[in-house]
Order: C-alpha cells, then structure tokens, then sequence
C-alpha cells in the first residue's frame, strides 16, 4: 500500500499544487472532536460516521490496482466461448477446420476433446452451488440457449474471437420450456434451498382455517423478472497448470476458499493442489460467490494446450454464461383482526432452476420470522427448465419475497385503513416465530420509529 502523495502532485495526486493557505480535498478544516475512550480508557474512533481511509483507496482511483484480468503473465494464451444457438438438444458435429485456419489459432475445444472432469461431480452434493451445469465440454447435451460447445484458443484476443466465429457446429433440436408458469406440470416442492438450508415447505396452526375465519382478509399475486448481475468488472480468469499438476487461477471471485475446493473437486485434485489469487473484485453482487462455466473453460484450455490462458467475459455473453436471479411468481394471503394483528400468512412463491442443477432460492424463508402470527404457511415451488443454472444475487431469496411480503402489507394497512408502520409494529414478534427462541438482537421497531421520524411520515398526507 501506497501512503506518500508524489511531490508536486498536490494533496489529489492531479498534477498541480494548492495555493497557499487552502486546505486539501477532504481534509478537516476543525480539529475532530477526541474520539471515545474504551473500558481500559484507550481511545478508538466510532466505525460508524468517521471517514477511514482505504487502505486500497489510492491504488483503485490511480489505476494501479490489478483486477483478475490484469496480471502480467507471459506467454498466455486466450479462448472464446462458442455459444449454442438451440434451446434444447444435442451436438452433432463441430467442424473447426476454418477456426484453425486463422492465423494464430491454437486449438478448438468441444465435447471430444476437452480434458476430462470428474464423471460424478454434479451428482456428488458435496459443495454448495455445485452441479451440472459446471461440468462444461463434457457431453454433447445442450441444455440451454448460449451453453458452451465449443471454445477456440489463439495467441492473441482478436484471433480466439476470429476463430470462435468460424467455428461451425450442427445440432440435433429437441422441443424446449424456459417459461416460468405457476400451473407448470413439473412443479414439486424442494426439500431444501440451497443457500441457507431452510425447508422447502413450513406450517403451523390451521393457516387456511385462521384466513377464513379473519375479519379482514387479503390475498394478492405478484411477479418479478429475471435479474441480471453486471459488475463493472467482468467475469475474468487467468488460468495456468504448473510442472506439479497444480492449477493457479487469477480470478474475479467473492469465495476463494469455496472456488478452490470446488475446482479441487470438478478436477480430482487435491484442495491444497489450487490456488486462487484475487486481490480485487470489480464488484459481482453474488454472481462471483462460485466458479461459472468461464472459470472452468479458461483452466480447461489452459491443460489443453500447456500453457497460461485468459477469458473475461463479454457483455453480450453474461446472460447466458454468468447467472441471474431467477423470476418469481408469488401469492400472499394475509389475515387480521380489525386492530390489525396478524392470525394467518401464507405466502407461496414459483421459481425456476436448470434441468441440470437443482439451485434453489430462499424467497419464503423471511415470511416465516418476520410478523407474529400464530398460524402460517410458506411454500416454495421449483420449476426446472431449459435455462441457465440462477445465482446467487445480494440478498439471494430475501429480495424478491420481502418485496411481495411488504406489498401485501401495505395492501392490508389500506384495507384496514391504518398506518402502514404502526401496522408492522403491533405486528413485531417478541420471539422468532417460528421456534420460539428469543432474537439475539431484533431493532426493527426501532428503526422503523427512527426513519418515520426522519422524513417526516406523521405530517404527510395519508390520501
């Protein structure tokens, strides 16, 4: 880390100086007021409110810091993914004879040819996130619209790009479903999802008894869409295997330690046998918490030809290549007594996953700890489809289903002709609802009085 200011640069490091007597940007015209001291009477700063200084700060907005993309590595290589142009069906054929005929080509990997994974991987449960859908080059299935079939690997950017477009592959097409749809035939109820572990299915009391017998009573649908993450920084690997077998990744990635057990695993390695440097993340929002099919491609390529390869993914590519949150069809049924408290939620909500991996996200999961209500339902319903395996995506599940949980809420305040936030009070369990136990620490109330009182909410207009 760098601390010093380049003379002559000025307190921004621009280039020109400050006149005389004119404080630096950001620096304090008044002396801060003495930080509080401890229980030992040593002095500290408050974390919240006090402006610290990045310790990677200057790096970042001077341009020196290195993204995955970015290290010096010499003699690499680059691959460009070949997308599959059917929703459903099998390769049958990939003639790469014009791809290697561009100058610099290396190689075109397909199902054929590309070095082996671990035959059981996306059956073995073993790591969170895992499945199918990384076991990328290893048959000739296609299971979704831009899945990888093919890859060409040349010397320079511009030629893998060439070389990818020249590449020419036949299918055989099978009828595809990528329509989320809540009267889906597939349906089912999952165990599990596969963030947080919580069940599928959760009841307690009579939900549809407490509903019909409520005074006031509402039930509402609502939808959202597919969302896709787009850091600023693309997903972007530099793979290379050293003389020992060992697989060395400079990776965009939010969980190292889980990318490098999982890579051990899809490539029967040892966990000590990969390493992953990642000393910045251009932001990922989730969609870099585990290795997507770009990650797997690179180290592929890089076993195939013996030599350090790169991929960043283009824009155009992430749809298809790097996740999404997946949509979601949601019912809330919500009932109460004419005071407003809660006796019965049941809220319900559709979602998709790959036909290859079964990743299932969490979007009931806060309905069942969020209000006191002593009868409840929450149920999830998975779709597999012909898409892209979803991701996690900031506050995976959460999102979506407070969304629907809220809004379902406000509903009821209308109908109820009360308060939206004095609803949610009177509503504020004293224990976790669900078991019973009490909150380690619960501030919502607080925080709901807090930011009523902020912005105004007792002098707005109620209309």
């Amino acid at each position: 880390m760098r601390t010093d200011t380049p003379a002559g640069t000025g307190a921004a490091g621009t280039g020109t100086t400050a006149p005389a007597g004119t404080p630096a940007v950001g620096a304090q015209t008044t002396p801060p007021a003495a930080p509080p001291a401890d229980r030992a009477g040593a002095a500290h700063a408050p974390a919240i409110g006090t402006p610290l200084v990045r310790v990677d700060g200057l790096d970042k907005v001077t341009g020196a810091a290195r993204y995955a993309y970015e290290f010096p590595v010499s003699g690499a290589a680059y691959v460009w993914p070949v997308g599959a142009t059917v929703g459903r069906g099998r390769v049958t054929g990939v003639d790469a004879e014009a791809a290697l005929a561009v100058p610099g080509a290396l190689a075109v990997l397909d199902h054929t040819n590309a070095p082996r994974l671990r035959a059981d991987f996306a059956d073995s449960g073993e790591l969170l996130g895992a499945g199918g859908h990384m076991l990328v080059l290893q048959s000739p299935e296609v299971s979704h619209h831009g899945q990888i079939v093919a890859a060409a690997v040349a010397e320079t950017l511009e030629a893998a790009r060439e070389a990818a477009a020249a590449v020419a592959v036949t299918y055989e097409r099978e009828p595809h479903h990528v329509v989320l749809r809540e009267d889906d035939d597939g349906l089912y109820v999952p165990e599990v999802s596969t963030n947080d572990g919580t069940p599928g299915f959760v009841e307690r009391g009579d939900p549809d008894g407490a509903l019909a017998a409520a005074p006031v009573r509402v039930e509402a649908r609502y939808t959202t869409p597919a969302q896709f993450p787009s850091p600023m920084e693309p997903h972007a690997t530099i793979a290379a295997w050293d003389g020992d077998g060992r697989l060395v990744l400079h990776n965009a990635d939010q969980a190292p330690f889980m990318s490098s057990l999982t890579l051990a695993a899809l490539f029967g390695l040892d966990p000590g046998a990969v390493e992953i440097v990642s000393e910045h993340v251009g932001g990922g929002f989730g969609s870099k918490g585990s290795p997507r099919a770009a990650v797997i491609l690179a180290a592929l390529a890089a076993r195939a030809v013996g030599r350090p390869v790169k991929i960043a993914v283009h824009r155009r590519q992430m749809p298809t290549l790097t996740g999404y949150r997946t949509p979601t069809i949601q019912r809330v049924r919500l009932g109460a007594g004419r005071d407003g408290r809660l006796t019965a939620v049941d809220h319900e909500a559709v979602i998709q996953s790959s036909r290859s991996t079964e990743f299932v996200e969490q979007v009931v999961s806060s309905t069942r700890m969020m209000y006191a209500a002593p009868h409840a339902r929450a149920t999830l319903r998975l779709a597999r489809l012909d898409v892209m395996t979803p991701v996690w995506f900031r506050a995976p599940g959460h999102t979506p289903g407070m969304f629907a949980l809220e809004s379902a809420m406000d509903e009821l305040a209308s109908e109820l002709d009360m308060d939206p936030v004095e609803l949610r009070i009177v509503n504020e369990p004293e224990t976790d609802p669900e078991n019973g136990l009490p909150f380690s620490s619960r501030g919502l109330v607080a925080c709901l009085r807090e930011g009523a009182a902020r912005f105004g909410w007792a002098d707005r207009d109620p209309a």
